[in-house]
């Protein structure tokens, strides 16, 4: 049996690969993390506890693996660790990178060729969300001058069971609760998705030794819509909310952000990618989950937590405000 080492693996995305790699019988698991979110998840399973960002934690790690999966690097100091102590014998590092690499020209449906963003040192030590594009580019540039084999993944944003960023289930929760749901513009600004459970298989079909040294954006839907989103929910939930359409300038006037504020949204079509390379490469045979499928097995997982408020988000009060004084308004 292959032994893999995976970094990260009790939270999110780790969490459900786990429990794919687990189901599979195949493999020899040990989890890296520093034992701090889920850290009684798993108890069969060897975990070495340690701080990745931490001095020496290359050594803590190294050993004969004959595959590295990479889903919690966010620095690239952590690889320029790791990497020179990684075995002769490892046949394979797998690498989570992301689609927020890419420069935000106005070009839909990036591929992997399309412009990235380039940093300096000072973005690499940098802390804020707003130089993690930058960060993951680094990450990528020192695998691939690493002299190993490797396989990178770039996915969209990822939604599922246990998803903690509240970003899709946001739009769930408003049908799950409320009559009446403020959408921005028309909701039909497309952005890119992926359901982890798609990511995962990529992630697993990857586990090959055979030399690739290549990257592919991971998406399940290049172009899909909060209504889309809110639609699929509602029938699922069956449940008929009043949609509510709030223009764009009227929530920039009330500094309402794009994303942050009303998560999803983006006042434009720019933010999406391109699936074609990995569908189209038979060794993955990537066929992404349906939109019902996907949500209704959110569902249910949301269903065990008892739809608890999002964190992500504005909250209910500031929605009902900004939907009665634009009603007021027009």
């Amino acid at each position: 049996m292959d032994n893999i080492l995976i970094l990260g693996g009790t939270r999110f995305i780790g969490r459900c690969l786990v429990e794919q790699l687990i189901g599979s019988g195949k493999y020899n698991l040990t989890l890296s993390n520093r034992g701090v979110t889920n850290a009684t998840l798993f108890p069969d399973i060897q975990n070495i506890k340690g701080d990745r960002y931490s001095e020496g934690y290359g050594k803590l790690i190294a050993g004969d693996w004959d595959y590295i999966i990479d889903i919690s690097c966010y620095y690239p100091n952590s690889l320029e660790e790791i990497l020179p102590l990684v075995s002769p014998k490892l046949k394979k590092y797998i690498f989570v990178s992301t689609v927020s690499l890419y420069e935000p020209t106005e070009i839909s449906l990036k591929d992997e060729t399309a412009k990235i963003k380039h940093g300096d040192e000072k973005d690499w030590a940098d802390t804020t969300w707003a130089t993690y594009g930058e960060r993951k580019v680094r990450c990528e540039e020192l695998m691939q001058s690493a002299g190993i084999n490797y396989t990178i993944l770039r996915p969209s944003l990822v939604y599922g069971k246990y998803d903690h960023t509240d970003r899709f289930y946001y739009w769930m929760h408003q049908v799950k609760k409320y009559d009446e749901i403020l959408i921005p513009n028309d909701g039909t600004q497309k952005i890119s998705l992926v359901y982890v459970q798609d990511l995962v298989r990529a992630i697993v079909q990857s586990i090959s030794p055979e030399e690739n040294r290549d990257i592919y954006n991971v998406v399940s839907f290049p172009q899909i819509s909060i209504s889309e989103i809110v639609e699929t929910t509602s029938q699922l939930l069956h449940k008929s909310p009043q949609l509510v359409f709030v223009p764009a300038d009227y929530l920039d006037e009330k500094n309402i952000s794009q994303w942050g504020d009303m998560p999803l949204w983006i006042d434009n079509d720019y933010y999406t990618y391109d699936n074609k390379k990995i569908v189209a490469d038979s060794n993955y045979n990537f066929k992404p989950t349906d939109l019902s499928t996907s949500i209704k097995e959110t569902i249910e997982y949301f269903d065990l937590l008892d739809w608890q408020i999002p964190q992500y988000g504005i909250n209910r009060n500031q929605q009902i405000n900004l939907m009665e004084n634009y009603t007021k308004k027009v």
